[in-house]
């Protein structure tokens, strides 16, 4: 029997997806900040959530 052939599994699957509505400025921002850091708008968003998650933990 072949070995399975594809993708590896990953150990942190994203399977939820939710949907935002940004207004013109703040995806601006957004742009910007991705731009600035070389990554895509999600990742962007991603280390934003986790930086406020840290500041929170941190009071």
């Amino acid at each position: 029997m072949p070995t399975k052939m594809g993708r590896p599994k990953s150990d942190h699957p994203k399977a939820t997806q939710i949907g935002v509505r940004l207004d013109a400025d703040t995806l601006k921002k957004l742009d910007e900040n991705a731009e600035h850091f070389h990554e895509t708008r999600v990742a962007s968003l991603r280390r934003g959530i986790e930086l406020v998650n840290q500041a929170i933990k941190k009071k």
